[in-house]
């Protein structure tokens, strides 16, 4: 006859027969640590695996070793078998932890920068700098990751000016490592590319395995455009990190490291035109003290100066409008400059009525209407916010 459980009645009766087991009250388990972190009061969680399985561990504080447990690292730990109850889970319990040698993964890490250092693949020599003012960026990372809008929103908020060109990746799991490097590819056919952001945020070794495969490698170290590789958090490192032209701690660093800051641009381009105008107003004003020197030392020379002094006057007249005229087109061609920049100052822009528009799928600016289908989503927005529509209908000047 069926017997009727609630969810707790099932979770104890199976609890209560691990526990009354005597052969898994009581084991040594062997694995590799994998997303080891602790909680404030001391205990650790992680999971150890082999190469085809995985179970969730605990390890109290109480117990002995606990220095062992590194992401990576192969240990043998002492404990038993039980289940959570809050979460029906099937864990492990551990007491005390050993070292068991280096881990396979690790092993695997370790071998392969050997190998790549050896190729020079890590030479400091061989990389790139990266360009100050870059107009176009391309970024390997998912589209459906909280890291795209992260480096996008650092970006337009310190360069609004930038071009974003997104390589949707696998940056996790099966075939992940192919995914990275054809994206790596595809962006080098591109033209006027800049830099690309290789970026991912943090997880365990297993997680960000991909991007310490060698086929990533090797894309990276082929790549014409320079690289940024800003994978995980800042304690993360892998082999990308060492291939690529710069490492950047996190990708929102990586934002801020691949652009300039437009208010430092603008002033350094002011303090430059101050510059500019200071050497002309001083070359002007050191000219016309010569000027008056030599004149001076001709006239003390003439017996007989009045024709002579007329035909200085006249010279000096002409040097004078002459010096006046280029003062006045120097003036211009400054005026014109400062002119342009403020043009060239977006915000300025928007808060004159205009608005910008972008696709929602890409975040590219929409720059001509035969562009927008019906059914785009679009992104409409000024320096006072956005407005997101959807596109029920195109309709085009007959001009056009």
């Amino acid at each position: 006859m069926d017997i009727t459980l609630t969810v707790t009645e099932l979770i104890k009766y199976i609890q209560k027969k691990f526990n009354q087991d005597s052969y898994l009250g009581s084991i040594q388990l062997v694995g590799e640590v994998s997303n080891h972190h602790a909680s404030p009061a001391g205990h650790h969680y992680f999971s150890l695996r082999d190469e085809e399985s995985v179970i969730k561990c605990v390890f109290f504080a109480r117990g002995s070793g606990q220095h062992h447990l590194i992401d990576g690292a192969s240990i043998i730990a002492n404990g038993k078998i039980s289940i959570y109850q809050a979460r029906g889970d099937l864990q492990f319990y551990a007491d005390t932890i050993s070292p068991r040698g280096e881990g396979t993964l690790h092993q695997k890490f370790e071998k392969l920068k050997l190998e790549l250092e050896t190729q020079g693949l890590f030479d400091e020599s061989r990389k790139r700098n990266i360009p100050d003012i870059p107009s176009t960026i391309g970024i390997v990372t998912s589209k459906t990751g909280s890291v795209l809008q992260d480096i996008i929103n650092v970006m337009k908020r310190r360069y609004s000016k930038i071009k974003i060109i997104v390589a949707d990746t696998r940056v996790q799991g099966e075939n992940a490592a192919e995914s990275i490097s054809e994206s790596i590819k595809n962006l080098n056919k591109l033209n006027d590319l800049d830099l690309i952001i290789l970026a991912r945020g943090g997880g365990s070794l297993e997680d960000l395995w991909p991007f310490n495969e060698e086929i990533v490698a090797r894309s990276i170290f082929a790549s014409s455009v320079p690289i940024i590789s800003a994978v995980g958090h800042e304690t993360d490192f892998t082999i990308s990190d060492l291939v690529a032209d710069l490492r950047a701690p996190t990708p929102s660093v990586a934002a801020e490291l691949s652009t300039p800051d437009s208010n430092q641009l603008k002033e350094l381009i002011d303090n430059r035109l101050s510059e500019i105008l200071s050497k002309i107003n001083s070359k002007i004003y050191n000219l016309n003290n010569q000027y008056s020197m030599s004149l001076d030392r001709l006239l003390s020379y003439q017996s007989n100066t009045s024709f002579y002094k007329l035909k200085i006057d006249t010279i000096r007249n002409s040097l004078i409008n002459k010096l006046e005229s280029k003062i006045i087109k120097s003036k211009l061609i400054i005026q014109d400059i400062e002119n342009s920049l403020k043009h060239l100052n977006f915000d300025e822009t928007l808060a004159r009525g205009f608005f910008m528009t972008s696709k929602k799928e890409d975040n590219s600016l929409v720059k001509d209407i035969t562009n927008i289908n019906k059914g785009d989503h679009l992104i409409i927005s000024n320096n006072q916010g956005s407005i997101h529509t959807e596109t029920i209908e195109v309709i085009k000047n007959k001009e056009a």
